[in-house]
């Protein structure tokens, strides 16, 4: 269990303290003091003067904890806590932590435990330096090493024996999930996925599209694991007409936040972030209006996504994004803006999409329909009442403008997806 009394510390160019307070705070630990040096030291992080200054503020704040805002080595780890008189906590373990807290599926609690073993296996020695001493160099009867080491060789043994049987299970997952996505993107209605910074949002804007009943606290990483909801159309009846148009349903889908300086060892858990991307027919960037680094938080994720997407075939599913090609910007949570704050937005990013999805999100809502409108194609149908089942499927994949019941059989008037409008070629009446 961490102390529930912290220090954080950061050293270098990018520092984020405030970021880490709110790491920190979602563990519901208490931040006491902050230290920061432009420099990082190789040998203990801080450099020796930072050290010892640290320890006076962890004596007179009675910290326990130390956190500091970069990953560190085990010696950096070692020396920092030596020299500090507290138990150091890097944020990566830190992070670690709170998706160990957060994850409730059990593929997220895979993904966790394989990257608290990734991160534990560098670190076995320098976690339990006593046990290299134990006995070491001792010969007995078909040994040649002390049982210091033979102990810290078979921690290592069974920490890699657990991480094969971890990524072989995650892998038949992955596998699984590509069949179910295959066979959504084939006969499923359009896509939506929402991607973007922790806490920007997503959840609640998943909530106020679909109703789902998600978890939407105030807290960093609170969703862990990609949630897929059905969004139902709905009829619009134009005023100079009766009849009325059908608006598709569609599905959406929220994914796990980003955040900067990203542990290597959590990637996995953004697998399925990643394949949502790729594959949707939209995808929306959501950020938090009212962050103070609302700007950075955007191009984080662009980044985020582009540097994933790399090692990912074919590299030209992501379709430019990690370029500012998003399908749609979403700037959310503006209630909390002043007048002045909210005209400055509108002046930076003018094409974005402004809501509050605690209080309403039609606005996306309309920007999602016009998205899926340019991807779609207008046609005429006309489908012989013995294959009635096939204009039952356009319901709820197809923008229905009439639809009237004539003796040759059904006749349509729709906008449908490209790849749909394909299907139904042979009854094109025009």
């Amino acid at each position: 269990m961490i102390s529930e009394r912290a220090i954080l510390v950061g050293a270098g160019e990018e520092i984020y303290l405030d970021e880490l307070g709110r790491l920190a705070s979602t563990l519901g630990l208490e931040v006491v003091g902050r230290m920061a040096q432009a420099r990082r030291d190789g040998a203990g992080y801080l450099g020796k003067g930072k050290r010892r200054e640290l320890a006076e503020q962890v004596h007179n704040t009675n910290a326990s904890c130390v956190i500091t805002d970069d990953e560190l080595t085990a010696s950096q780890a070692r020396v920092l806590e030596k020299d500090c008189g507290a138990d150091v906590v890097d944020r990566t373990e830190l992070i670690i932590r709170i998706f160990e807290l957060h994850a409730r599926d059990a593929a997220s609690r895979l993904q966790v435990e394989l990257a608290d073993l990734e991160y534990r296996l560098p670190r076995v020695k320098g976690r339990n330096p006593a046990l290299s001493r134990l006995g070491g160099g001792v010969a007995t009867a078909g040994a040649t090493r002390g049982p210091g080491e033979q102990q810290l060789e078979y921690d290592r043994r069974a920490i890699r024996r657990r991480m094969d049987a971890i990524n072989l299970k995650l892998e038949q997952e992955r596998s699984a999930r590509a069949v179910r996505g295959s066979r959504l993107r084939t006969d499923g209605p359009p896509t939506v996925a929402l991607v973007g910074y922790t806490n920007a949002g997503k959840t609640t804007i998943l909530n106020s599209l679909s109703g789902a009943g998600r978890s939407t606290a105030d807290r960093l990483f609170e969703t862990l694991e990609t949630t897929t909801r059905t969004v139902p159309g709905g009829s619009e009846r134009p005023a100079n007409g009766p009849q009325s148009s059908v608006k598709p349903d569609f599905v959406v889908t929220d994914t796990v936040g980003f955040i900067r300086k990203l542990p290597t060892q959590l990637v996995h858990s953004f697998a399925s972030t990643l394949e949502a991307a790729r594959y949707a027919d939209i995808r929306v960037l959501c950020a938090d209006a009212s962050s103070p680094t609302l700007r950075e938080e955007i191009e984080t994720v662009r980044h985020t996504l582009a540097e994933m997407s790399r090692g990912s075939e074919p590299p030209e599913d992501l379709e430019g994004l990690g370029e500012g090609k998003e399908d749609i910007l979403c700037l959310n949570k503006i209630d909390l803006l002043s007048k002045e704050r909210l005209a400055d937005l509108r002046a930076d990013y003018p094409a974005a999409v402004r809501i509050s999805a605690a209080r309403d999100s039609a606005p996306l809502l309309e920007s999602i329909y016009e998205a899926i409108s340019t991807g779609m194609e207008r046609l005429e149908l006309l489908i012989p009442h013995s294959e009635y089942g096939l204009a039952a499927q356009l319901y709820g994949r197809a923008e229905i403008h009439t639809s009237q019941d004539t003796l040759d059989g059904l006749r349509l008037d729709l906008t449908a997806p490209k790849s749909l409008a394909n299907k139904y070629q042979p009854y094109r009446t025009s």
